[in-house]
């Protein structure tokens, strides 16, 4: 089973102090976690956007740190932004995958271009505190 992330995903679970992977592993036990190499690389950019607030900058620090330390695998890919990444990956890979997204339009991208949502499934965040399967 295999759990895609994306920024903004990963950027609240560190705001709100979310422990993602405990999560993860409470929810689905042996999983897979990965992130597209364009999430890595806004990742780096929001770190040293000085127009960012200090807790912004921060949080994306500590993103970055995290998913080195959990040894998240990195996903190549062509595509442009993490977005489009996710929704190829989906698209190729659809058998046991979830994806960590809040982003409705995201989800929206990818039922509609894999037309497999019996396959794929979604991981949220709810009362700013846990992570759960739609």
């Amino acid at each position: 089973m295999e759990v895609l992330i994306d920024t903004n995903f990963i950027l609240t679970c560190v705001k709100q102090k979310i422990d993602l992977f405990l999560q993860l592993d409470e929810l689905l036990g042996l999983y897979v976690a990965k992130v597209p190499e364009q999430v890595i690389s806004e990742l780096k950019l929001l770190k040293d956007k000085k127009e960012l607030r200090i807790n912004e900058r921060e949080s994306a620090k500590l993103a970055l740190v995290l998913l080195k330390n959990k040894k998240i695998k990195v996903i190549n890919s062509k595509k442009s932004n993490a977005d489009s990444a996710i929704v190829e990956y989906a698209s190729v890979n659809k058998n046991n995958i979830f994806i960590a997204t809040l982003d409705k339009d995201l989800k929206n991208r990818i039922i509609s271009q894999t037309k497999s949502h019996l396959k794929v499934k979604f991981l949220t965040i709810r009362n700013k505190k846990r992570v759960i399967i739609l």
